[in-house]
């Protein structure tokens, strides 16, 4: 194995993190690395993995803005001035007709609504819509509703739904994207939820105007929160959001594509094992390298986001085939 190397030292890193020996410290020393060693790297522990197939994960956006929350990137949010649809829960029957025509392309499915907490009211008709789709589909559904109590954890339980919950960045830099509701809310969250045995799907957003430090001392959390998936997005500026006037004003800068590859890259080797997914933002950022994110990935979302579009999805099959990667449904 080690003679496969272009180098001992990349050999070692391979090493460090297959063996669970890698720290936060060691992953901050490799940021100075050309980003292509670390694709290279990331690429050799999900082989040893048996990782060749792309998961592919859509979300649907089934209650939109009006969110009293003042998170710097969100559209949705009563802070920020942009030009949205704003609507309350959807119908079952829609949020049924949308995951019946995803079930060919997409393994998982997830319900998404605006907001800091969702009404008992909504709660339940979100379970009675989680039910159909699991009679009329072969979905893996996954829910994304904001902060929820032991009872409405439970009842996700029941149903074998995978909880996600975005820390965003790191505890130190939360603050500077939202004040309204605190990181440790939603670690508790998290906490609560891999308590009662269910699965758990957390990451954040690259180019919130944090340093790639911060970046890594997220990962050092979800590792140790011990979340099944990790959902990896990079910024796309909204127009009409705080963190786009920054942007616009110069004081922060945009993530490059190969900032972002070389964070996806080292969330791979700090959490070899885990399921890490390329999420919103990709295709604005990343434009053409966007397959060179795949040799750290193990999954993907397609289709449209929660405010943004996404681009065809025969133009993200034909990516992942291309790069040799099998599709997983």
């Amino acid at each position: 194995m080690k003679n496969d190397f272009k180098s001992f030292e990349l050999y070692e890193i391979y090493e460090k993190s297959i063996n669970g020996k890698i720290k936060r410290n060691d992953i901050v020393e490799l940021w100075d690395l050309d980003v292509y060693d670390l694709l290279y790297v990331a690429y050799r522990i999900k082989k040893t993995y048996n990782k060749n197939n792309i998961d592919l994960c859509c979300i649907i956006n089934a209650k939109s803005g009006k969110c009293p929350e003042n998170c710097a990137f969100c559209a949705q949010s009563i802070h920020s001035n942009t030009k949205i649809d704003i609507y309350g829960l959807k119908p079952k029957e829609e949020i049924v007709k949308f995951a019946k025509y995803m079930d060919q392309y997409s393994n998982r499915f997830s319900i998404v609504t605006s907001g800091k907490k969702i009404t008992y009211d909504e709660f339940e008709r979100i379970l009675d819509t989680i039910k159909e789709i699991k009679n009329k589909t072969n979905l893996k559904v996954c829910a994304s509703l904001g902060l929820l109590d032991k009872d409405q954890l439970k009842a996700l339980k029941e149903l074998d739904v995978r909880l996600h919950n975005n820390l965003e960045t790191s505890e130190d830099y939360f603050n500077e994207i939202c004040t309204t509701h605190d990181y440790k809310d939603k670690v508790k969250t998290i906490e609560k939820a891999k308590k009662i045995g269910l699965e758990v799907c957390s990451g954040g957003i690259f180019g919130l105007g944090e340093d790639f430090k911060e970046r890594i001392k997220m990962f050092e959390d979800l590792k140790n929160l011990n979340v099944e998936g990790i959902a990896l997005n990079i910024l796309n500026p909204i127009e009409g959001t705080r963190i786009h006037s920054m942007i616009e004003k110069g004081e922060i800068k945009r993530i490059t594509p190969i900032e972002a590859l070389k964070s996806i890259a080292l969330c791979r080797i700090m959490m070899p094992e885990k399921e890490i997914r390329l999420c919103g933002g990709r295709e604005p950022n990343l434009k053409d390298l966007q397959s060179l994110s795949l040799l750290a990935l193990d999954g993907l979302m397609i289709g449209n986001y929660l405010t943004t579009s996404g681009r065809a999805i025969s133009d993200d099959l034909k990516m992942i085939r291309n790069m040799g990667f099998m599709v997983n449904l």
